[in-house]
């Protein structure tokens, strides 16, 4: 399967340079969690005793790097995206890596088309499962995610899509998984939409979601999970005493989402809400997944919550001011809640040179307040050509 999907990127990119009609090269310099997902530029954290518990002062890690270059291309029946990562390039030279995810997709017909990759990205995603706030689609709203994939358009509006995911260098499937998915949506009214992954096994995840499409500039949308088994979208644990491993998943959970773009004022605005609704979760145990109960070291049960608010005003055409807050914390664990707060600039360079990301984040744990701050930047720019 691996060979088969390193083969299928290669292919790409050649069947790219004689086929495509149009393609963009997009490269991010820098280090910005929220981009790269790898850390920030310069991390400092708060020191910690032997038994855990927050001490006076900072270390700091490291500074690091990361690189991301991305080919995108797309034709009457061919479309793709190839992206090579290189992670945690530290300035003393060590500890880096690189990785090379993309996919092929090929339209035979006007209402068919296969797509084959070891990474689709979002690109086969229920609509409304976007969280606009974290600008990313959770894996249980991707219809397909890697592998294998056919998606069926017959008729207006509606898209079915059923795949098969393998074992891959950067999934942790241990055998052939069956994705399922649909959605219909109204042009200017609504989209609503389900998934079912990994429907052959034990740690199936199932999801249904709607959205508002009828009121201009207007994001509103929500959804049910069972089995929310992808972390960073739920509450992950900051704290010493929130030491749950999987404290970023939950059996039954609810997304929200609202956004609205003030164009004329310059001003946008979106929020997230990704929340358990108990504290179950489903956990392997042994070659069998069970429900069991989040649990910090006192024995006390835990429902997993995130929101996060994301505020966006354009001071002229080249500067963009944000700010972005989240709120994350295990509801019934004492001194959970952990805010981090993150304002930072969006400056537009002359000359097509890209765009620079900078500011500062700060995250604050329960009583113990300042428990990290860090210092992202990203460089963007970007080439498109068509033929």
């Amino acid at each position: 399967m691996k060979k088969i999907l390193a083969a299928s990127l290669a292919g790409a990119l050649a069947c790219a340079s004689v086929f495509a009609q149009s393609f963009t090269i997009t490269n991010w310099f820098g280090a910005n969690d929220d981009n790269q997902g790898h850390g920030d530029f310069l991390e400092f954290n708060r020191k910690q005793k032997d038994n855990n518990e927050y001490d006076d002062g900072f270390t700091n890690e490291d500074a690091h790097v990361d690189n991301r270059l991305q080919f995108d291309f797309s034709s009457e029946k061919l479309d793709g995206r190839v992206r090579l990562e290189t992670q945690g390039v530290k300035l003393n030279g060590k500890e880096s890596q690189t990785r090379l995810r993309g996919f092929v997709r090929y339209a035979p017909l006007e209402m068919l088309n296969i797509a084959l990759g070891n990474e689709f990205f979002t690109k086969i995603a229920i609509e409304p499962a976007y969280l606009p706030a974290t600008d990313d689609t959770p894996a249980w709203g991707c219809m397909a995610k890697n592998g294998f994939a056919v998606t069926a358009l017959p008729v207006e509006g509606l898209k079915l899509v059923g795949g098969i995911r393998g074992d891959t260098d950067y999934d942790d499937n241990e055998e052939y998984k069956l994705d399922l998915g649909a959605q219909y949506k109204v042009a200017d009214v609504a989209s609503i939409g389900g998934t079912a992954k990994s429907v052959t096994n034990g740690n199936r995840t199932f999801g249904v979601f709607a959205g508002l499409n009828s009121v201009e500039n207007l994001l509103l949308s929500a959804g049910f999970i069972y089995n929310a088994n992808e972390t960073g979208f739920l509450y992950n644990g900051l704290t010493p005493e929130c030491t749950d491993e999987d404290s970023g998943k939950a059996k039954y959970a609810l997304q929200a989402s609202f956004g609205y773009d003030f164009k004329d004022a310059g001003f946008s605005i979106y929020a997230d809400v990704v929340s358990g609704l108990s504290s179950k979760y489903i956990k392997k145990v042994g070659d069998d997944y069970e429900s069991v109960d989040h649990k910090n070291n006192d024995g006390d049960k835990g429902i997993p919550f995130k929101a996060k608010v994301l505020a966006n005003y354009s001071v002229k055409e080249d500067t963009i001011l944000s700010l972005a807050l989240t709120e994350e914390a295990m509801f019934g664990w004492d001194d959970s809640l952990v805010t981090t707060v993150y304002p930072y600039a969006t400056f537009i360079l002359p000359d097509s040179m890209g765009n620079l990301d900078m500011g500062v984040r700060l995250s604050f744990a329960g009583s113990d307040g300042l428990v990290k701050f860090s210092v992202p930047f990203t460089w963007k720019w970007k080439l498109s050509v068509k033929k």
